[in-house]
């Protein structure tokens, strides 16, 4: 009992380590979409969940730990999963877990990618067990689906895995109807009575199309290294090929469609548990040499972090907000040009998109201008408006 709760505590030091890697380089505009709980384009859960969390201080950071220990201490089930290998094998498959690229970068962050990649992984770990889940145990699993669905889109993309867990584990196929299509029922009907949500997620999914196939593949190609930190890449995709189960294999086909219609780096978490499973089904079969997959495991994890890793800088809108309030500025808002959701996490007060109606209004409450573009002037009424010297940007008081 020692021992386990020493190295949960390890965990949680690598969980915070994690986070202050990426907590220098910024909030980054989906992050604060999230933490303010804007309504797309995923569904409430886990969002809604940052946002309550909003009262405590250093909000922010705090999201991003608890993101953090979760995607960490998730290697518990990857542990549970290699129980059948030798002790240095089980190792190797949760450096597999610990010392990928995506996890090392993406955990820290406060996205949902890395909560995506943790509930694939129960996914996956139910799917490899030798008996598939109990039907004791399937409510639990089709709740954990529930959860999964209604916190990222994507989560579909395991539903083989699930469909698999459950029919594996003898569940009668009228109640691994219901745990299964149920949830993706609800989710479908949340959408069509959320358009906002259902349209926000169908752009982010083609906004890429217009690229060459070649170049889209070279993308993928480039996730998929960073994913695995290239050597679990290799054995992992190995794994899945040689494995002859087609839930497996499916569920990766899926996840690679969908990363080619939109291939953005924060998704190569996604293809994290994936590959964890691969590679146990390569230890089981002792394909893999723990003698060198280990050290090469985590020379090329340092390798891919030292390459990606954002160089730490402090965000315009979290300056010029931090400058507006040392000004004693109050009241709206306007900003010319373009502006993220960061922008309005770090306002204490209402954000608005500048119009030349709202800022000659004497009546209005915008007490500020910020322009994000290369030069506002030729918009700004000088009667009305005085430029500040000193900030970050162009920004302007109403006199």
């Amino acid at each position: 009992m020692r021992r386990t709760v020493t190295i949960i505590f390890l965990l949680e030091l690598f969980a915070l380590c994690l986070v202050l890697l990426v907590l220098p380089s910024g909030l980054h505009t989906d992050e604060a979409k999230y933490l303010l709980n804007i309504p797309y384009p995923h569904p409430p859960a886990a969002r809604s969940f940052f946002f309550f969390l909003t009262f405590l201080p250093f909000h922010q950071a705090v999201v991003r730990f608890l993101l953090a220990s979760i995607t960490v201490q998730a290697v518990w089930l990857v542990w549970d999963m290699g129980s059948v290998l030798t002790p240095v094998r089980r190792v190797m498959l949760v450096a597999c877990w610990l010392l990928s690229a995506a996890l090392l970068l993406q955990a820290g962050s406060a996205m949902l990618a890395p909560l995506t990649a943790v509930f694939a992984l129960a996914f996956v770990w139910a799917a490899l067990l030798p008996a598939g889940i109990s039907p004791r145990a399937a409510p639990f699993l089709a709740l954990l689906w529930l959860l999964g669905l209604f916190s990222a889109y994507q989560t579909v993309l395991f539903l083989p895995l699930v469909w698999a867990a459950l029919r594996r584990g003898r569940v009668p196929m009228r109640f691994v109807m219901l745990y299964v299509l149920i949830p993706v029922f609800l989710l479908a009907l949340y959408s069509f009575t959320n358009p906002l949500a259902l349209a926000s997620m169908l752009r982010v999914t083609g906004q890429d199309v217009s690229l060459p196939l070649s170049s889209r593949l070279l993308r993928v190609g480039w996730i998929w290294l960073v994913a695995g930190s290239g050597i679990a890449s290799i054995a992992g995709t190995w794994g899945i090929l040689t494995s002859k189960k087609i839930d497996l294999l499916l569920t990766a086909i899926l996840v690679v469609m969908y990363i080619l219609l939109s291939p953005q780096d924060y998704y190569a978490i996604l293809f994290v548990p994936l590959l964890v499973a691969g590679a146990y089904i390569l230890l089981c079969r002792r394909r893999l040499s723990p003698t060198f997959f280990i050290p090469l495991q985590g020379a090329m994890a340092a390798l891919f972090l030292v390459l990606l890793l954002p160089s730490p800088h402090r965000t315009l809108a979290e300056e010029v907000m931090e400058f507006l309030q040392v000004q004693g500025t109050s009241g709206v808002i306007l900003i010319d040009g373009f502006f993220g959701h960061e922008w309005q996490y770090f306002s204490p007060v209402p954000i608005r998109r500048y119009s030349q109606e709202l800022a000659a209004s004497v009546e209005d409450e915008a007490q500020a201008i910020v322009c994000t573009r290369i030069s506002c002037e030729e918009n700004i009424d000088r009667e009305q408006w005085v430029r500040l010297g000193g900030a970050p940007a162009e920004v302007w008081v109403r006199r």
